[in-house]
């Protein structure tokens, strides 16, 4: 198994829409990467610690069986899933691939 995890790091100042995210963005990604073989994801919003802000504000995750599934699915699906990215926030996501062990 395979996770594919995007991560949205905290900068002062930039916004991030959470119930976008969750509400419009996540179950679009889903129903497009879906038939890619799309086995799970899920959203963890970053909580402050001893007063000082998360590292990451959101981090999303996906696994598939294979990576390739993934790079299929965004191979098709990338622009508009990327595209979206404006309606909820101005921070660069990272995005970690890992293998599940």
């Amino acid at each position: 198994m395979y996770r594919v995890t995007i991560l949205y790091p905290h900068e002062e100042g930039k916004r991030f829409d959470l119930d976008y995210y969750v509400h419009k963005h996540m179950p679009m990604v889903t129903s497009l990467l879906g038939p890619f073989g799309l086995k799970s994801a899920e959203v963890a919003e970053g909580l402050p610690r001893n007063g000082a802000p998360p590292p990451f504000v959101v981090m999303a995750s996906m696994t598939f069986d294979a990576i390739e599934d993934f790079q299929r699915g965004m191979a098709q699906h990338g622009r508009e899933i990327n595209a979206d990215l404006p309606h909820y926030t101005e921070l660069k996501p990272t995005v970690q691939i890992s293998r599940i062990r």
